[in-house]
C-alpha cells in the first residue's frame, strides 16, 4: 500500500513539472501537431517514469565524527512501573488507499455512463456513409449519424453525430469538414488515453488540466484543417459563435463547440510561429533529466567512529523474569546499524554485570569498543534465570549482545509455546497470521525462566505477545 501511495506522490510531482513546462513554453504556439505529440509523451512519461528507481547522484558520504564509540557499560535503565495503554492511531494508509480506489471507481463509472450515452445516440440515429477523397484508406471513412436530439455536433471514432436541424442548414458541410478532420487525425485514440489517465489520477488536478490541453489542441488542429480546405475564416468564426450556446455536448467526444471558443478564434487569427521556435522542444530534454534526478534516491553513508551521548533504555512492561524495553529513539532513527526496535530483556542489578558478546565473555572495556553499527539486539537476564544459565557470575545480571554476523538461533524453529493476551495457542501456531500493526509487545522466555513459569510446556521457549488495546 505504501508503495502505491509513494508512486502516486512521485507521479504528481513529475506531472506538475511537465504541465508547468508545457503551459509556459508551448501552449501559445501554432505547432499543434508537435504539441499533440508532446502532451501524449507527458502522459506516458508521467505514468511510467516514477516506476523506476534512478541513482544519478553519487552516494553522499557524511563526514566522520570525532568522539569515542558508544560505551555500553554505561547504559542507563529507567524503570516505569504501572499499566500502559496505547491510544489508537488513525490508520491513514488504509484510509487513503480506500479513498483512492473509491474515487477511481466513481470516475470510471461516470466514464462508462458517458460512453453508453454516446452509443445510445449513435444506435438510435439515422446513418449515412461519407467518404473522403482518399477512398482507398478505410480508416478515413466516416459514418454520419443524424439524430433528432438537440445536441452539439461531435465525432467519436468513425462516427459523426449531428442534429437534424444542423444537417439541414447551409453550414452543415463546414461542420462536417471539422468533424471529419477529427476522425482523419484519430483524435478519439488520444481521448481514450487521456480519459484512462484521469480515471487513475482522478485526485490530481494536473491530470484534468492535461486532458483539457489535448482537447484544445485537437480543436486547433481541426480548425486549421477546415481553413486549409478554403472555408472563409470570418464566416467560420461566426458559425462557432452561433453554435456556442444552447446545445448539449459530450465531454468524452470531440465537439464542434467547445468552451475555449475565445482561444480557438484567437489561434485562427494568430501569426504562424517561426519554425526556429521549434528548437524550444529541445528544452524538454533537460526537464526530463531534472525529473529523473528528482526521483533519484541517493543513499547517505555515514562512517561512525564517534560515540553518541549516554543512551537510555526505557522499561515499558514487566513479565516476571523478563522485561520488555524500548531503546532510545535516537539510536533507532539516526544510527545506520540501528538496534532493532523492541527487545525482551530482564532487569539487571546495580552491581557488576556479566557481558557476553556473540557467546564470548567480555569486560567493560572490551564491550565499550564494540561498533554500534554491528549490533542486532541486546538482551539482559536477571535473578534466577541468570544464575541458572551462568552460575555465580550471573548473579548480578547478564547482558547478552548479539551482532548481525552472529549465527541466529531462533526459538521459533523449536516450536515454542505461544501465548497471546494470556491465551495459550495450539502447538505450531503461525505467527505470520498476526499483523505487526496489532502487536504492542513481544516477550521471549528461554531456558530456566520459561520452565519456571510454564513447566514442561515452556521447555522449547515461550513467546508472549500482547496486542494493542485501542482506546476511544
Amino acid at each position: 500500500m505504501e508503495s502505491l501511495l509513494f508512486y502516486l506522490l512521485r507521479t504528481s510531482i513529475v506531472m506538475a513539472v511537465f504541465y508547468g513546462f508545457y503551459k509556459l513554453f508551448f501552449s501559445r504556439n501554432t505547432f499543434h501537431k508537435s504539441n499533440r505529440v508532446l502532451l501524449i509523451l507527458i502522459v506516458v512519461i508521467t505514468s511510467i517514469l516514477p516506476l523506476f528507481s534512478f541513482n544519478l547522484l553519487s552516494n553522499i558520504n557524511l563526514p566522520e565524527s570525532e568522539a569515542n564509540l558508544l560505551d555500553f557499560s554505561k547504559l542507563q535503565i529507567i524503570e516505569q512501573v504501572g499499566n500502559f495503554e496505547q491510544k489508537a492511531t488513525f490508520p491513514w494508509i488504509p484510509f487513503l488507499l480506500i479513498l483512492f480506489v473509491a474515487g477511481m471507481l466513481f470516475t470510471f463509472i461516470r466514464y462508462i455512463i458517458g460512453i453508453n450515452q454516446i452509443q445510445k445516440i449513435i444506435a438510435s440515429s439515422e446513418k449515412q456513409f461519407i467518404f473522403n477523397s482518399e477512398k482507398q484508406f478505410i480508416s478515413n471513412n466516416a459514418v454520419l449519424c443524424i439524430t433528432d436530439k438537440n445536441i452539439s455536433p461531435f465525432s467519436w471514432w468513425t462516427y459523426i453525430v449531428i442534429s437534424r436541424k444542423d444537417y439541414t442548414q447551409d453550414n452543415s458541410q463546414t461542420i462536417l469538414s471539422h468533424e471529419k478532420a477529427h476522425i482523419h487525425m484519430n483524435h478519439s485514440m488520444d481521448m481514450i488515453l487521456f480519459d484512462l489517465f484521469t480515471i487513475f489520477f482522478w485526485f490530481n488536478p494536473f491530470s484534468w488540466l492535461l486532458k483539457r490541453e489535448i482537447q484544445t489542441v485537437h480543436e486547433y488542429m481541426a480548425d486549421e484543417q477546415v481553413l486549409n480546405n478554403g472555408i472563409d475564416a470570418k464566416q467560420y468564426q461566426y458559425l462557432l459563435i452561433r453554435k456556442s450556446v444552447g446545445e448539449h455536448k459530450f465531454a468524452l467526444a470531440n465537439n464542434f463547440r467547445q468552451r475555449n471558443l475565445h482561444k480557438r478564434i484567437t489561434m485562427m487569427t494568430k501569426t504562424k510561429t517561426s519554425k526556429r521556435m521549434k528548437w524550444n522542444y529541445v528544452f524538454a530534454l533537460p526537464v526530463l533529466f531534472l525529473s529523473i534526478t528528482a526521483l533519484s534516491a541517493p543513499k547517505l553513508n555515514a562512517k561512525v567512529v564517534a560515540s553518541d551521548p549516554p543512551v537510555k533504555i526505557e522499561i515499558v512492561g514487566h513479565n516476571n523474569d523478563t522485561t520488555t524495553i524500548e531503546t532510545d529513539p535516537q539510536i533507532k532513527s539516526e544510527t545506520k546499524g540501528e538496534i532493532k526496535g523492541i527487545t525482551t530483556i530482564a532487569k539487571n542489578g546495580e552491581s557488576k554485570i556479566l557481558y557476553i558478546y556473540d557467546g564470548v565473555k567480555m569486560s567493560n572495556e572490551e564491550i565499550g569498543k564494540i561498533n554500534p553499527n554491528n549490533i542486532a539486539d541486546i538482551t539482559v537476564i536477571k535473578d534466577k534465570s541468570a544464575v541458572e544459565m551462568y552460575g555465580k557470575e550471573g548473579e548480578d545480571g547478564v547482558i547478552i549482545i548479539n551482532s548481525k554476523d552472529a549465527p541466529k538461533e531462533s526459538v521459533i524453529e523449536k516450536k515454542p509455546l505461544i501465548i497471546i493476551d494470556g491465551e495459550k495457542m495450539p502447538l505450531g501456531y503461525e505467527l505470520n497470521t498476526i499483523k505487526p500493526f496489532d502487536i504492542e509487545s513481544i516477550s521471549v522466555l528461554k531456558d530456566g525462566g520459561a520452565l519456571e513459569q510454564y513447566g514442561e510446556e515452556g521447555r522449547n521457549g515461550v513467546i508472549v505477545i500482547t496486542k494493542k488495546t485501542f482506546v476511544k
